[in-house]
């Protein structure tokens, strides 16, 4: 996919994340890739915080990379964070996952997973960016006879995806989620090709940060720029994210 140039595409506005949710981010300290310690999340949270971020849904990776990563440990060490935070200045935190579509995905299912959502649905899913899982379709087959809804992550990043791929995975009822910095070039020129053209098409229903590191995420946010159209669909996946 080839991103045309535009003449009419802009920075965003000063403010335009005020009152936001962020679905996806690895903010829970020491447990995955993300950030590593409580000062760092601190840090973080409070940058969030004053650029008027309402909400964030940490979501810290299931993977057999992360073996000890089970629901309980997950959630025993989210509780302790805001409990020994409580008075902090930080958006509103709730708990969440994004799981790998690995050998440990049947485990995490039986042991119900973490959701987006408050009716306990909506899951997030990722794969490897390189090849697609072979069980792919069986194992959100069982999810989805669970009762779950799978929002795949970032698809624009999946290097072997390609549009009749997104198709056929829309009309399985996957939802997708755009990570914000794929518009910014992020993660390389053809993801951020994907995202300007999944985007466009509409096929986006939520947005997410994917938040691993504070660093250069004012000069990532500065980079981005839309047409007036992409603005007005990122606002309208904002508004999703705030429904959940």
């Amino acid at each position: 996919m080839i991103m045309m140039f535009d003449l009419f595409k802009q920075k965003l506005p000063e403010g335009f994340f005020k009152g936001a949710c962020d679905v996806h981010s690895h903010l829970l300290p020491g447990v995955d890739d993300g950030f590593p310690t409580e000062e760092k999340t601190l840090e973080a949270l409070a940058f969030l915080h004053n650029h008027g971020v309402q909400s964030v849904k940490m979501t810290p990776h299931f993977m057999k990379d992360y073996p000890d990563n089970t629901r309980e440990q997950i959630e025993h060490r989210f509780h302790a964070f805001v409990e020994k935070y409580a008075s902090a200045p930080m958006p509103k935190l709730s708990l969440g996952g994004e799981y790998m579509l690995d050998s440990c995905f049947p485990k995490r299912l039986s042991e119900g997973f973490l959701c987006l959502d408050k009716e306990h649905t909506l899951v997030l899913c990722e794969t490897s960016y390189m090849m697609m899982e072979p069980r792919m379709k069986e194992m959100l087959y069982d999810a989805m006879l669970k009762g779950y809804q799978p929002v795949i992550a970032h698809p624009e990043r999946y290097v072997y995806a390609d549009k009749p791929l997104y198709h056929r995975w829309k009309q399985k009822d996957y939802l997708f989620q755009l990570n914000l910095f794929s518009l910014a070039g992020a993660y390389g020129n053809t993801a951020q090709a994907k995202a300007h053209q999944l985007l466009k098409e509409g096929v986006y229903d939520y947005i997410g940060s994917d938040l691993h590191r504070l660093n250069s995420i004012e000069e990532r946010v500065k980079a981005i720029k839309l047409s007036n159209k992409e603005i007005d669909l990122v606002l309208k996946l904002l508004e999703n994210n705030e429904r959940l």
